[in-house]
Order: structure tokens, then sequence, then C-alpha cells
């Protein structure tokens, strides 16, 4: 039986508790022995929580192949279907069965190098032809404009900017950490200028620091037109942001 710590009214399963260590200083853990209550702390080099793999390196490698696991028998599904039902009925299922997998986490998941998630929306434009009967030579974005979604990439954007709304217009709607998690011009300095509703961006010195969400998501942000930014309304803002991704891409 796992031994149980208790810590006021949370309950610690040591026999179930891992850490791993990230960031660059990795090497030099690699002997670092953690112990709690005499009982030694395995060390592992990714871990599953709230459904999302996490690894050391963060790259969200093992979770993306736990993504496309979940999604491949998929392909077969509608393949052997598509000539029963129509498309829009297809695409029903679709949203049902496959967007889910995709959709969630991708703030985290999709925050990695393009190379690691193509083998995934390769995949993913599969079942979207499948389900649209379309031939292989049909244009990626037809396939995503029809269904009214984004490739991989550009849904972790949208979803990205879906947050920085909520920062700006609901922030009572968002989890504490995050309510203070960037930062406005306007905190900054009083000057009414243009930009004064735009968010404060501190330029990284790495490329990683590059892909931090505090970093992306404030210039995906600066970078939307003054309209968009100024839509209170989440669901008009959903709207209206999918029609300028859409546009623009």
């Amino acid at each position: 039986m796992s031994q149980i710590l208790k810590a006021g009214n949370k309950c610690l399963s040591i026999g179930k508790t891992y850490y791993s260590v990230f960031g660059a200083q990795e090497k030099d853990l690699k002997d670092l022995d953690l112990k709690i209550n005499d009982k030694n702390i395995v060390r592992v080099e990714s871990c599953k929580y709230l459904g999302i793999f996490i690894d050391s390196k963060l790259s969200w490698q093992q979770h993306i192949d736990f993504v496309y696991k979940k999604i491949i028998k998929f392909t077969s599904i509608f393949y052997k279907i598509r000539t029963k039902i129509n498309s829009e009925l297809l695409k029903t299922l679709y949203f049902a069965f496959v967007y889910p997998h995709i959709l969630y986490g991708i703030e985290i998941y999709g925050n990695t190098y393009h190379t690691y998630l193509s083998r995934l929306e390769i995949l993913n434009n599969k079942i979207l032809r499948i389900v649209q009967k379309k031939p292989k030579r049909t244009h990626t974005i037809d396939l995503y404009k029809f269904c009214g979604t984004f490739p991989l990439l550009l849904l972790h954007n949208y979803q990205i900017l879906l947050l920085l709304h909520k920062y700006v217009h609901h922030p009572n709607k968002l989890p504490s950490v995050f309510r203070s998690y960037f930062m406005q011009n306007q905190s900054i300095h009083n000057y009414d200028t243009r930009e004064k509703c735009n968010m404060h961006l501190v330029a990284p010195h790495t490329a990683y620091g590059k892909r931090v969400i505090k970093y992306k998501g404030s210039q995906l942000w600066n970078n939307l037109p003054e309209t968009l930014k100024l839509i209170r309304s989440m669901d008009t803002f959903k709207t209206a942001l999918k029609d300028f991704l859409l546009n623009t891409w």
C-alpha cells in the first residue's frame, strides 16, 4: 500500500508521486536524490497530467504521438462510411470524435516546432479530405474553411488569442494565476497613444523566449486590428477572429 502524506486537507500518495527536471540545468541534477518521509521519489522523463503528457524537454512530442494514435483509427472508419452518409453528417462526426482530441491542450502542446506537429497535421488533413470526399489535390485551406476551423499552428494561435481577450475584457473568467500574467502598455505609462491598450513586450534573448506564451500571446494580440481588440463580447470576438484568421491565412 502506498504511503499517504497529509498536508492540511490535501493527501499525497508517495507511491504515485514522481518528479522531473526542466531547463538547462537538467544534466547538473542527474544525481539528485529526492525523498519524502525517507521514501525515494522516482525521477521520470515524462508524465501524464490532466490528460496531457509533459516531457522534461517540453518538446510535447509524446503528447503529439498520443493524440496521433487516438485519431488515426478514424481514418479507416470515415473511409468506410463516407459513401453511406453525406458530408455534413461526416463533419458533425469529425467534430464529435476527432476535433476534441486535437483541440484539448493545443495552447500548450502546439507551442513547439512545426516539424513535431507536421505528422499530426498531415493525418488531420487526410481525415478532413475523407470527411469532405475531396481528392488529394484539394487545397488545404479549402478543407479547413469548409469546417470553419484551422490547421494546428493557427488553431494554437487562435486559442491563445482567446486567452488574451479574456485577460483584457473578462479577467474574472480566468484562473487567478493568469490575471496578472500579461501586462498592458497603459500600466507602464499614461500616455494617450494608440498603443496604450496593447500588451507590453520585452524582447526575449533566446529562441525559446520567443515561444513563451507571455511573449507570443502579447505579440499576437498587438498584431490584431484595433476593431477586433475593442470587441468585448466573447462570442462576437470568436466569430470576428475566426473570419480574420481565415481571410489572412
